[in-house]
């Protein structure tokens, strides 16, 4: 079965998304912070990670770097989901390495047509 993490500070947020992945065939792993996400890249090999922003310890962007340049870690699909909306934000976070970035609010339709999209949803459909 694909790994996904969800890394969120909002235990709401993980909650949510974690049924989400949950119902696309995921074995989903939650991180409450930038700390916790690296730790589980490194034990778990996810396939997926969706990540905020803003985390504590070390913050979304700087996460995604340490894993891009982490030869060590199968590189995973990484998208943001977060309610920042600046165009700026959101250009940094695919120039870093993301693969694609969802706003908030959000609902299944709307991950489920990210994960098409960078042809994730497939895999996890055939887990």
């Amino acid at each position: 079965m694909a790994c996904c993490i969800v890394a969120d500070d909002s235990k709401i947020m993980r909650m949510l998304l974690s049924k989400i992945m949950e119902n696309f065939g995921y074995d989903v792993i939650e991180a409450e912070d930038g700390e916790d996400l690296m730790s589980l890249c490194i034990k778990n090999i996810p396939d997926l990670i969706i990540c905020d922003w803003h985390l504590p310890l070390i913050d979304g962007v700087d996460i995604l770097l340490k894993i891009r340049a982490d030869r060590k870690i199968k590189q995973p699909v990484f998208i943001f989901c977060s309610y920042v909306k600046d165009v700026d934000v959101i250009s940094q976070a695919l120039k870093s390495g993301a693969d694609d970035f969802i706003m908030r609010p959000f609902d299944e339709d709307i991950i489920a047509s990210k994960l098409k999209i960078i042809k994730v949803l497939r895999r996890a459909e055939n887990a």
